[in-house]
């Protein structure tokens, strides 16, 4: 009994050590920016672990660094960099900045200039509610582990060309990011992410914009839930890897809904890409899992370039688009062996066993997908008579036919996968 009495006495007094080595909520204390100090840098100089530093309404001239575990707040106020550097530099491990409103950076993109700077010792940060504006690079984010930025609302400088702004969001380097719940608009990229993994982007909305998110030699992150609309490409993967692309929506954006370059074995479902100039453009990638996604009214549903081969394509939904399909390859790309395929709409066959699969393969360079880009009225013929005999003399007729998408197994109903 005295030795178990023993070793709760020590995991008792552990315990004890252990609530003493915690700052408490009644031992924080507020600053506030003009009656504790002139600026927004003095306040912040007095502070300590686990304070509040508010900002008062008011416009307060940067710069400013946060260097400790303190919390800046905006209460109404304006932290203004007077377009000079950059007007904030985050550099306390678990530092928290929200509900600020920060602008006037200056406009060198090289330095970087921003709203905003992590520094790689801003371990688990919080960015929160803020609101950037007139600044070239809204938040960069470098080489930080474990951040949260998210509810930002972040206006590039519209008024420049494209070439001279900075991005809404600049992740470089980092890992265990959390990214959500931001809006970004008229930046260069919305949400740029380099040589980052492992992080989370979720439910932000990007608009005028190059790419709403641009992703570069990044591995192993998600890109969910994010509405991208009315920019260059809603979505860019390039020279990225082992990503998870689901539940997005690209919309009216002048060139691609979604766009791969040199990616590999991501998977890419459930995303609905609408009205852009082309719905999914894969160029030289290749083992990715595309399923389930709706490629609704784009001029061209996929363009498919420079080997994007071995990709597994099926369930998806290819419907009222101009052109369904732009393919360059020497040989046919067969969808849909041994299993249901995909979806077309223009697709000119019967399913006589109801099995919801089509009974012969969908050919993208037939005789009626050509009919339906040339007049798109034409698509209250499909499955007549005429053309259904049009398409049989056209398979006995196949000296003058080039390389195509051919889905051996087209769904017209619902199936079992």
């Amino acid at each position: 009994m005295s030795g178990r009495c023993e070793v709760k006495r020590a995991a008792l007094a552990a315990a004890v050590l252990v609530v003493l080595s915690v700052p408490s909520a009644a031992m924080a204390t507020t600053w506030v920016v003009g009656r504790d100090g002139a600026t927004v840098q003095a306040t912040l100089d007095r502070a300590q672990d686990g304070d509040v530093v508010e900002v008062p309404a008011g416009v307060w001239a940067g710069p400013a660094r946060l260097e400790r575990r303190v919390e800046l707040r905006g209460t109404g106020g304006v932290l203004d960099g007077g377009g000079q550097g950059t007007v904030l530099k985050i550099a306390g491990a678990g530092a928290v900045v929200r509900g600020l409103t920060i602008r006037g950076s200056g406009g060198d993109l090289g330095a970087p200039d921003c709203c905003a700077y992590m520094e790689p010792t801003a371990t688990g940060a919080v960015f929160r509610d803020n609101t950037l504006t007139d600044c070239a690079f809204g938040l960069w984010v470098h080489e930080v582990d474990g951040a949260q930025i998210v509810g930002n609302r972040v206006r590039g400088r519209a008024e420049v060309r494209d070439s001279d702004r900075g991005n809404g969001i600049h992740l470089f380097d980092a890992s265990h990011l959390v990214v959500s719940d931001n809006e970004v608009i008229g930046a260069r990229d919305g949400i740029y992410v380099s040589a980052t993994e492992d992080s989370l982007i979720e439910n932000n909305r990007l608009e005028g914009l190059r790419y709403g998110v641009h992703y570069m030699f990044s591995y192993r992150n998600t890109l969910r839930g994010n509405v991208s609309k009315g920019n260059l490409t809603g979505f860019a993967l390039m020279q990225s890897r082992n990503m998870v692309i689901e539940g997005n929506v690209a919309e009216g954006n002048t060139r691609d809904g979604i766009l791969f370059r040199d990616a590999q074995t991501c998977q890419i479902r459930g995303n609905k890409l609408i009205g852009n100039g082309q719905g999914l453009f894969f160029f030289s990638s290749t083992e990715n899992q595309i399923e389930d996604n709706e490629v609704v009214g784009n001029d061209i549903g996929a363009k498919i370039w420079a080997g994007s081969v071995r990709n597994h394509v099926v369930g998806n939904r290819f419907v009222g688009n101009r052109q369904q399909v732009f393919y360059v390859g020497a040989t046919d790309l067969v969808l849909g062996e041994g299993e249901p395929g995909n979806t077309w709409s223009d697709y000119m066959g019967w399913d006589q066993d109801g099995d919801g699969v089509g009974d012969r393969p969908y050919r993208m360079d037939s005789f009626s997908s050509h009919l339906l880009y040339q007049y798109p009225s034409s698509v209250f013929l499909l499955q007549s008579p005429a053309l259904e005999l049009l398409a049989h003399l056209e398979e006995q007729l196949p000296l003058l036919r080039v390389p195509t998408i051919v889905d051996a197994s087209p769904v017209l109903g619902k199936v079992q996968r």
